[in-house]
């Protein structure tokens, strides 16, 4: 075979309408077709903008054993239709596209007319920091703020409750104190006379199983060892001449109250 009639069955391949209707797309995404050119380079047209309706891209070109050259086309449409690739492409060297058959693609839609692009069908929505990112930071710290408080809610709750003890009822010398101070500063009243001898009868009369009434117990108490220290000195003090000015002193009142210190009994009226 010679070489025109290799040319000629060349460029009878190359007048067969190559690509059809039926190559396409959708709208927004990338299509690919592969184009025989028995002669020459193409190239993308130099005035195509990123917001033209149609765009095209040489995306690879390789020689082939029997001539010329078969060029990867990426291309990308935005206006749902039939449209010819030439109308985007030129020759490196100026020659006319036209030599070329038509390179019809198909751009479809699965959206209105008026929709911008059919690529946020294909895509997963994104998340926003609204509904992702920050409702995690919401929880984590939460969660920080809770589990100290939790710790500390719980170590209240173990924390014993701290039982006030009831006072103490006071001690037979906490009673006798005040009556016995008033009878060393000589101003015991008759009241309170009757009260001191009241409480030492109570005392003295439960400690010694006294059976009697209660002046007949006073006057055996005055005789008793222990009772009858602290009766003996009140009664040298009431009956001590007008403006002596000799008065036991606290320690001495302390020491005939001492037998009564330790012993616990139910104020009286």
């Amino acid at each position: 075979m010679n070489l025109a009639a290799l040319l000629l069955a060349l460029l009878c391949h190359v007048q067969e309408p190559l690509p059809d209707a039926s190559v396409g797309t959708t709208r927004g995404i990338t299509g690919t077709i592969s184009v025989l050119v028995p002669d020459g380079v193409l190239r993308a047209r130099p005035d195509l903008a990123l917001d033209d309706p149609l765009l095209v891209r040489i995306a690879a070109s390789r020689p082939l054993a029997e001539g010329g050259h078969m060029f990867d086309l990426e291309y990308m449409g935005t206006e749902a239709g039939t449209h010819d690739l030439r109308t985007i492409l030129v020759f490196a060297d100026g020659r006319p596209i036209d030599t070329l058959p038509p390179i019809e693609v198909q751009i479809a839609t699965h959206l209105g007319l008026h929709a911008p692009s059919d690529l946020d069908m294909t895509k997963t929505p994104p998340a926003t920091l609204r509904g992702g990112y920050l409702t995690w930071v919401a929880i984590l710290a939460a969660l920080w703020i809770a589990v100290p408080a939790i710790v500390i809610i719980r170590r209240i709750l173990r924390r014993p409750t701290l039982e006030v003890p009831p006072p103490s009822p006071p001690t037979l010398a906490d009673l006798l104190q005040p009556l016995v101070q008033a009878a060393s500063d000589g101003a015991l009243s008759i009241d309170e006379q009757a009260r001191l001898e009241l409480l030492l009868y109570r005392h003295w009369s439960q400690h010694l199983h006294l059976d009697m009434p209660p002046h007949e117990a006073i006057a055996t108490l005055r005789q008793h060892d222990t009772a009858g220290v602290l009766l003996r000195a009140i009664e040298g003090w009431l009956h001590r001449p007008h403006g002596h000015d000799q008065r036991p002193s606290r320690e001495e009142i302390n020491e005939l109250l001492l037998p009564y210190a330790a012993i616990h009994v139910e104020p009286t009226t």
